[in-house]
């Protein structure tokens, strides 16, 4: 996932596992996506979606 979000020009990256398999990615220092919000991983389309605009 950080491969791709690199290549979508995202330059700083965290992904963060917590617990009860909560992950979250944070990108140039904002939240972008919480596994405890959607109840899911992010799709592909979810994942480009995190890139900066």
């Amino acid at each position: 996932m950080r491969e791709r979000l690199e290549k979508l020009g995202a330059a700083d990256i965290e992904l963060r596992p917590g617990k009860s398999g909560q992950f979250d990615v944070t990108v140039d220092g904002e939240l972008k996506y919480s596994r405890r919000d959607t109840g899911h991983f992010p799709t592909d389309a979810e994942i480009e979606d995190l890139a900066p605009d």
